[in-house]
Order: C-alpha cells, then structure tokens, then sequence
C-alpha cells in the first residue's frame, strides 16, 4: 500500500500590496529567477512529495513565471483560488479542497515569499511529524514561531474553518503543549514587503545546497 503523500500548499494569491508597485513574488533575483519560482524550487528539493500553488491576484503573469522555470524536482500544479480577495483564509480552502482526494499524510502551509527556505528544514518538520505525530509541526528562531507550518491530516477540518484576512494563529495557540517545536535560523522571520528589501534579494543569488 502505498504511504499518504506529503503535500505543500504555497499560497500565493494575494495582491502584494505592501511592495506595491512591485508584485515581490514576481521580483527576479540576480539570476533572473522569480520570487515564487525560487520558493518552489526550494520546496521541490526536499522530501514534499507534492507542490500545488494557489494563485489569485495576477494568476496568469504567476503561472507563467512558475512555468518558465520548470522543471521543477517535484510535481507541481496550480490552482485558482475564486475568492482570493476575500483574504488569506479562502486561499487556504481552495488549496486544501484541492487536495483533500485522496486524504495527505499532512499538509505544509508555506508562503509564496519564502526565497531563501531551507530543504533540510522541511525535511526535518516532515521527520518531527512522523516521529511524535502532533497536530502542527513549527519551526522557531529567538523564541519565536515562523512559516512554514506542518499540519496533519486529522488538523484540515479546522484549517477549513478559518475565515477572513487572518492565518491560523489562534488555532496554533488553542493547541498549546500539542504543538511540535523544530530550532530553524532566521530565515523564518523573512520580510520582502519593503523596497530596500525587494532589492536585496533583486542582487542576490540562491544558496547551493540544502
């Protein structure tokens, strides 16, 4: 019998209106690679079995970013999420309706503004989740918790409830002690929704290696 797949949902679909005019994920690095495509590559080169980005906001010019930078070490699809400027939480719906066929051993919940995401950190979420088994998996940095977050299957029900412009913070502070902890570096805490910010990352490059 083959094993439940692990599933990242990248969320991409909002309108990046706080590096406006820039759409950050759309920003190329010093290589030419698109935000969001480096994000992806990041993902596909850990132990996820499966991508699936939700677009929203400008999907075409993202799709199409997505798609020049193939091939990707992993399969990947996109979505649409109809209602994505309703806020965060219809984005997760849609991504999680999308994959709920056949169930996933979990779900990992990542940002599409994740360039400098470490392989070897997801490979230890999925590897934290598998050993104890908790409901949500988090990396933290100085104390405090980051993205992104490994949810299991028995937590998608809930992640379903959410609604608004809000992510699952309070979810994750209702679970308490359940909650699993993996030390991560600061990369967790990454901000692009500053220009000065955007471009650093215009002139930087990807890191070799995981």
């Amino acid at each position: 019998m083959t094993a439940a797949p692990v599933i990242a949902l990248v969320l991409a679909a909002g309108r990046s209106s706080r590096s406006a005019p820039h759409h950050k994920l759309l920003t190329a690095d010093a290589t030419g690679t698109p935000m969001i495509a480096r994000t992806l590559h990041a993902l596909c080169a850990s132990m996820i079995d499966r991508v699936v980005v939700v677009l929203g906001h400008r999907a075409a010019d993202l799709r199409n970013a997505i798609t020049a930078q193939a091939p990707y070490a992993r399969p990947l699809s996109t979505i649409i999420a109809p209602d994505h400027a309703t806020g965060l939480s219809a984005s997760l719906r849609a991504g999680l309706q999308a994959i709920a066929e056949p169930p996933p051993e979990a779900v990992l919940i990542c940002l599409g503004d994740m360039p400098t995401l470490r392989p070897d950190l997801i490979n230890r979420l999925i590897a934290r989740h598998r050993h104890d088994n908790p409901p949500v998996t988090i990396p933290s940095h100085d104390g405090r918790q980051g993205h992104p977050v490994l949810w299991d299957r028995t937590m998608i029900p809930r992640l379903m409830t959410l609604e608004g412009d809000r992510g699952a913070g309070a979810l994750i502070r209702a679970l308490g002690a359940q909650t699993a902890i993996v030390p991560a570096d600061e990369t967790i805490h990454e901000d692009f929704d500053t220009p000065a910010r955007l471009e650093r990352f215009a002139a930087s490059r990807p890191q070799q290696g995981g």
